[in-house]
């Protein structure tokens, strides 16, 4: 998987693109938006307690099972979005609008699951469907579970692969965004 905050930045960057922080809105309401957005890319994956818990991982309950299926996000979605009718609505978005953003940001969890080189993807039409996706082209490395296998060799291939795949196209999307905003500035 990629790391936790890698799945943060993929979120944050949807909300930016989607112009959820856009210059209408107080700054406050749109930090909130950004940080909510963060967050819900991250939710997928609070299954890692499965593992604790003694459920394999290619269980229909374990690690990119349930918590990563398109319903699920569907359902989350919905919820942190009239959980936050509040922000929306002063930065002028329908609480529909506000739903597919979330649901957008939370199912880019498993769509950057789909490109690592792990052995389960994310069971994307569960309950339906308990088949896992990966997809053909995966040059994300999978991302050790256990923080003692960050400062061995897998760990830095890990760092540079989400580097490479996750950070600089999310760069590039926030330095395109912010020269569009300048270019619709009134001169």
């Amino acid at each position: 998987m990629p790391t936790i905050i890698s799945h943060g930045l993929a979120g944050a960057t949807l909300s930016r693109l989607a112009s959820a922080g856009s210059a209408a809105a107080s700054r406050t309401d749109g930090l909130k938006v950004l940080l909510l957005c963060a967050a819900a890319a991250m939710l997928p994956d609070l299954d890692v307690v499965t593992f604790k818990l003694g459920i394999p991982y290619a269980s229909p309950w374990g690690h990119r099972g349930v918590s990563h299926s398109l319903l699920l996000a569907l359902l989350a979605a919905l919820l942190l979005a009239a959980c936050s009718r509040g922000v929306w609505q002063r930065l002028g978005w329908s609480l529909h609008s506000a739903c597919l953003l979330l649901f957008a940001v939370i199912a880019s969890h498993a769509g950057l699951d789909m490109l690592t080189d792990a052995t389960h993807g994310p069971a994307l039409f569960m309950p339906f469907d308990m088949q896992r996706y990966l997809l053909p082209w995966r040059p994300i490395e999978g991302a050790p579970i256990s923080p003692r296998l960050w400062l061995t060799a897998k760990g830095w291939r890990v760092v540079y692969t989400e580097l490479l795949y996750v950070w600089l196209p999310c760069l590039m999307l926030w330095v395109l965004r912010v020269r569009f905003e300048r270019c619709k500035e009134p001169a």
